[in-house]
């Protein structure tokens, strides 16, 4: 059998992916024909090189699935470049550099976490070559001709800059706005074929969304923040003063049109330089062709002149499918033209749909209390019965929790709230702040273990939610600024958070600070954002949920979903219904309570709003009676259902500690954050504490019973023998709470409150 030579690579894709060689014993050849073939299978063997051929699957919520693409190159040409895609995650992989000899397979895994029940389709794509663009230079000197074959001839492209200023459409753009519209045609770039744009007045173009952001901080390529994005001229670019603006317009007709977008005398510079850059963007119809026009590069600035600050080219998104032209470079000059051609290698498509059905069990219990009353000394039987009406087996155990009267509650976690050294009796030292309006609680049940970074400084910190005057240093951050973060689940040892400025997700270390970098965050498609502001987990659905917000045009936030563990996003919508559309909507941040209702704070209207998760679509819930600002985060105390602010108080001045009332929306102020709370910010605020009167279980001598786990398969029950002895018990009343603990993703600890009295 021959064999031929691969290698890993890196992808961004919803999992983290397994390469294996392709020609293993699970893995024959096919025979040779036209094209490509691909088969998809579903699987729960994580081993490495398993690879399952059935096409369906039954999983429960939960559950890793192992989804294998076996691919054939059943043509007589080496294919040297794959692409993998399905239409419900997107590009998994695009243009990867994977040799496929004729009549040779490969094999990709792909470790996918179920959560709901779907059927995606997915697509190969092989290339004989890589899909790509050449750039060819010209001007209108003879002198600047940098390279031929535009157009399949010899000779540059000639500069003809195609003016629309007087006959386009201005759009009207504000200091780091965009906008998207239509090229009123499809467009194929790099393999995507779109008519939707969004065009930033700093200088570039974002292909196949509707919304989205261009950062004023010019990168070099690539740059996987972008996405898929054309740049004539990135760089910072101010609001015109002077009748500049940018222009669209549609040239032509069917099939040769053309779409040009114009930056007209747009300021590159603040204060005395007044002379603006004139460039422009043409896409052809048809032939796919990008053209870049420059007719002024020389804005009275040597500092800026001939698009020195900027970058200059264009890329699919990825780190393999890209080209730069020039980066800080003086590269551009009037009356030059760089057109981008595509290139056409010989491509094979095939396709595979599956089915995953994801169902889940459903725990119910009978009775739902018990009360029991017996003379003391004696002792007393009652059954317990465990239901399955769910679809999966239910696994179950149980436990007790005394009454949580007898003592406080406690966490397992223990974390040093300050310098010990420092810790003394009496009342702590009081820090001046502006009078708030409100009733300050009289006490918050123990200490809300809780973690959290400032961004301004890039350092992480422990606290105490409940006390928050007093921080404690747990690492510097290298740098990295996080607005938004949160646990997944319950593991508490790991900070899922993304980094403002790169929009990397990263998993933290609460103990060390240590960092890994999972994959950038894209926006995607139909969202916007000038920041990721807020991450939420939903227990109750296993799904991280995540708040963008564009924060220029029209101050839109929206509602994503994102994998913890690969940084795929997906679209659930803008977050609309609040305040006056003419105002825009900024959600701060959003927390999700544990019975899955998910909440977040606009600091537009300064209110607490409720989210429909499956929208977007918010109401106003009322103000949180104080003027937030900046940067903010919110999360719920899962213990006792308390949502916890740390705000920022523009009307003092202060970062200072909330609780917010879910049902009104009013903040009540715990204290200032930290010694110097003038000085710090926190973000990426998440609390962690279990939830439920059953998360630190503890024993209760007078209850026992005859079986302490056990499993229920759908539509079956299971009995258990409960047993309430009162030897060695004063008379009186006791209580506690029987705890089962199982599989079922909406209860995962269920509390049956049990009285005994002792007569």
């Amino acid at each position: 059998m021959p064999s031929f030579p691969w290698k890993p690579f890196v992808v961004s894709s919803l999992v983290a992916a397994l390469l294996v060689p392709a020609l293993s014993a699970a893995v024959p050849l096919r025979p040779q024909g036209d094209g490509i073939s691909l088969t998809v299978g579903l699987g729960t063997d994580l081993t490495d090189g398993a690879c399952s051929s059935a096409s369906s699957l039954e999983a429960t919520i939960g559950d890793q699935i192992n989804i294998c693409y076996v691919v054939s190159n059943d043509s007589t040409t080496t294919l040297d470049y794959q692409s993998l895609a399905d239409d419900l995650a997107g590009p998994i992989f695009t243009a990867a550099p994977i040799t496929l000899l004729p009549g040779a397979s490969y094999q990709y895994n792909r470790i996918v976490s179920a959560t709901s029940s779907i059927a995606p389709t997915a697509t190969w794509t092989a290339y004989d070559g890589r899909p790509d663009y050449v750039d060819v230079v010209g001007s209108a000197a003879a002198d600047r001709i940098f390279g031929d074959g535009f157009d399949g001839s010899s000779g540059a492209p000639p500069y003809a800059f195609v003016e629309i200023a007087d006959t386009g459409t201005n759009l009207a753009l504000f200091d780091d706005d965009a906008i998207g519209v239509s090229l009123g045609f499809p467009f194929s770039f790099y393999g995507q074929t779109s008519d939707q744009i969004v065009v930033s007045n700093n200088g570039g173009i974002l292909f196949g969304v509707s919304a989205g952001f261009i950062s004023p901080r010019n990168l070099p390529l690539p740059n996987s923040q972008l996405g898929a994005a054309i740049l004539p001229y990135w760089t910072d670019i101010y609001e015109s003063q002077d009748g500049g603006d940018v222009y669209v317009q549609q040239l032509g007709v069917e099939p040769t049109r053309s779409f040009v977008v114009e930056w007209k005398e747009m300021p590159i510079s603040i204060g005395g330089f007044t002379d603006g850059a004139t460039f422009e963007v043409i896409f052809y119809e048809g032939s796919n062709r990008i053209v870049f026009q420059y007719a002024d590069t020389i804005v009275d600035d040597p500092a800026r002149d001939n698009g020195i600050t900027t970058t200059i080219g264009i890329q699919k998104g990825d780190t393999q499918n890209y080209l730069q032209y020039s980066y800080l470079e003086a590269s551009v000059s009037d009356g030059m033209v760089i057109a981008f051609n595509p290139s056409q290698p010989l491509t094979y498509s095939a396709s595979q749909q599956v089915q995953l059905d994801v169902g889940a069990p459903v725990i119910g219990v009978d009775p739902a209390s018990f009360e029991k009353t017996i003379a003391a000394g004696a002792s007393t039987t009652d059954t317990l019965t465990i239901g399955n009406s769910g679809n999966r087996d239910l696994l179950w155990s149980l436990g007790q929790v005394p009454n949580r009267s007898n003592f406080p509650p406690v966490s397992r976690f223990a974390l040093p709230m300050g310098d010990p050294a420092l810790t003394r009796g009496g009342a702590r030292p009081q820090i001046p702040h502006k009078p708030f309006a409100g009733v300050r609680p009289n006490g918050f049940g123990g200490s809300v273990p809780a973690f959290a970074n400032d961004p301004n400084t890039s350092t992480l910190y422990s606290l105490d939610a409940a006390a928050p005057s007093g921080l404690t240093t747990i690492a510097d951050l290298g740098g990295l600024q996080f607005f938004a973060g949160d646990f997944v689940g319950e593991d508490f040892s790991t900070l899922v958070a993304i980094d403002y400025r790169s929009f990397d997700l990263y998993h933290i270390n609460t103990a060390t600070g240590a960092r890994t970098r999972i994959d950038v965050a894209l926006v995607p498609p139909g969202a916007s954002a000038e920041a990721w502001n807020g991450l939420s987990w939903d227990a109750t659905t296993h799904t991280m949920f995540a708040t963008s917000a564009d924060g220029a045009r029209t101050r839109t936030s929206y509602l994503e979903t994102i994998d913890p563990n690969t940084a795929a996003t997906t679209l659930v919508g803008p977050i609309t219904g609040v305040g006056d559309p003419n105002d825009g909507t900024l959600i701060i941040d959003i927390a999700v309570d544990s019975t899955g209702q998910m909440y977040g704070v606009d600091i537009v209207t300064d209110t607490l709003v409720a989210i429909d998760k499956t929208s977007g679509e918010a109401q106003t819930i009322g103000s949180i009676g104080f003027d937030a600002n900046y940067s903010e985060d919110l999360d719920f105390d899962d213990y006792t259902g308390t949502l916890y602010f740390a705000a920022f108080n523009a009307g003092d001045g202060l970062s200072e500690m909330y609780t917010l009332n879910t049902e009104s929306g009013l903040g009540t102020l715990i204290s200032p954050i930290s010694s110097d709370p003038a000085a710090i910010s926190l973000d990426a605020f998440a609390i962690a504490r279990l939830g439920g009167v059953c998360a630190y279980p503890g024993d209760v001598p007078w209850l026992s019973y005859d079986v302490s786990r056990g499993s229920t398969v759908p539509g079956a029950t299971s009995p258990v023998t409960l047993t309430f002895d009162a030897t060695g018990l004063d008379a009186g009343s006791y209580s506690a709470d029987l705890c089962i603990y199982s599989n079922d993703p909406a209860n995962r600890r269920l509390a049956v409150p049990v009285t005994l009295t002792v007569q």
